[in-house]
C-alpha cells in the first residue's frame, strides 16, 4: 500500500468556507499516513521538498498549489493525486479528478498515467533566467488579466469567477514574437498566447483534442478584440466551440520575446515584469493518480 503525505491548502479558492473543507478532510483520513497543512505562499514547495518519506503526495488545492508541489517533489520516485479545491483544477479535470469524491475512488482503485510536463524558462526585466515545471497552462496577455481579475475583484464569485473576469476584461493587443529557429516570423501583434498541457483552461473546456500525454503541448495565439473574444468565451462556455478566432498549434518547444514586460501566468500563479519565454516538453515526466476515463 502507497504511503501517502496530503499536503492541504485551506485557502483555495473553491473551498473557502470550513464545511466545504470537512467531508474532504473525512475522505484524505481514509489512506493518508500523514496530513499537513500549508501556511503561506510557497509552504507547499517546501512541504514537498521535506516529504522524501514519502512515496505519494496528495495535492488537496487548486494549480496553484499544484504548481508548488510539482516544483518540490522527487518527479521519478513519487506518485501525486490531486483532490481538487481551486477555482479551475484543469489537470483534474483532465485526468477524471473532478470534483473531489471521483479523485478519492481513483487513489483507492490505484490507476496511474504518466503525463507530459512543460519546462518553462522566463526572463524578468534585469534579470537572468528562471525555471518552473508547469503541468497544465503557461500564458501572457489577456488570460493572464482574466486570471488576476478572478482571484481579484471576482474572487468571491469562487468556481465562477474566471467566467466573470472573461466577460468584463478588455483585451489589449501586445508585440510579441514567436522565435522557433531560422526562418521564424516577425512580430504578431496578439492579445494573449497561451501554451496548454491540457484541454481545459481554468474550468473551461477550450482544446477538446489536447491531452496531456501525448508528448507534445498545444498553442494558442489571441488576436481579437473585444466583441470577437466574447463569442468565443460563450462557444466555449456553452461548450458547443462554434467560434475560434484564435490560431492554434501542437509543438514541443517554443519561445516568445515581448517588447514590453507582461505578466506571465503558470498554472494559476502570476510572475509580474517577464520579457522572454522558453518552453519544452517534458514527455512522461510523472505518474499522477487518474480517473476513469483517461483523457
Amino acid at each position: 500500500m502507497r504511503n501517502w503525505l496530503a499536503i492541504v491548502n485551506r485557502r483555495s479558492g473553491g473551498v473557502r468556507s470550513p464545511r466545504k473543507l470537512v467531508p474532504i478532510l473525512r475522505g484524505i483520513r481514509q489512506f493518508a499516513s500523514k496530513m499537513v497543512f500549508t501556511e503561506y505562499p510557497g509552504h507547499a514547495r517546501q512541504l514537498a521538498i521535506e516529504a522524501g518519506e514519502f512515496d505519494g503526495i496528495a495535492v488537496v488545492g487548486g494549480d496553484g498549489t499544484l504548481l508548488e508541489v510539482l516544483n518540490g517533489c522527487l518527479h521519478r520516485e513519487q506518485r501525486l493525486a490531486i483532490i481538487p479545491t481551486g477555482r479551475g483544477n484543469s489537470l483534474a479535470r483532465d485526468l477524471g479528478l473532478y470534483p473531489p469524491a471521483l479523485s478519492f475512488e481513483a487513489i483507492r482503485s490505484d490507476r496511474s498515467l504518466r503525463i507530459d510536463l512543460m519546462d518553462v524558462f522566463y526572463r524578468e526585466t534585469g534579470g537572468g533566467w528562471r525555471r518552473l515545471l508547469s503541468a497544465s497552462t503557461v500564458a501572457v496577455g489577456y488570460p493572464a488579466a482574466v486570471v488576476r481579475s478572478a482571484g481579484g475583484r471576482f474572487r468571491r464569485f469562487g468556481t465562477l469567477g474566471y467566467a466573470a473576469a472573461a466577460a468584463c476584461l478588455r483585451p489589449a493587443s501586445t508585440e510579441m514574437r514567436v522565435v522557433e529557429g531560422a526562418g521564424s516570423p516577425g512580430r504578431k501583434l496578439l492579445t494573449g498566447f497561451i501554451a496548454s498541457n491540457t484541454r481545459h483552461l481554468g474550468n473551461f473546456l477550450s482544446l477538446p483534442r489536447a491531452s496531456c500525454h501525448d508528448g507534445h503541448f498545444d498553442v494558442m495565439e489571441l488576436h481579437s478584440g473585444f466583441l470577437r473574444q466574447t463569442v468565443h468565451n460563450l462557444s466555449m462556455l456553452s461548450g458547443l466551440q462554434f467560434y475560434s478566432p484564435a490560431t492554434f498549434a501542437t509543438k514541443t518547444k517554443t519561445a516568445l520575446a515581448l517588447s514590453r514586460s507582461q505578466e506571465l501566468m503558470v498554472d494559476g500563479e502570476l510572475i509580474a515584469g517577464v520579457t522572454s519565454l522558453r518552453i519544452r516538453v517534458q514527455a512522461s515526466a510523472m505518474e499522477f493518480v487518474c480517473g476513469r476515463q483517461q483523457p
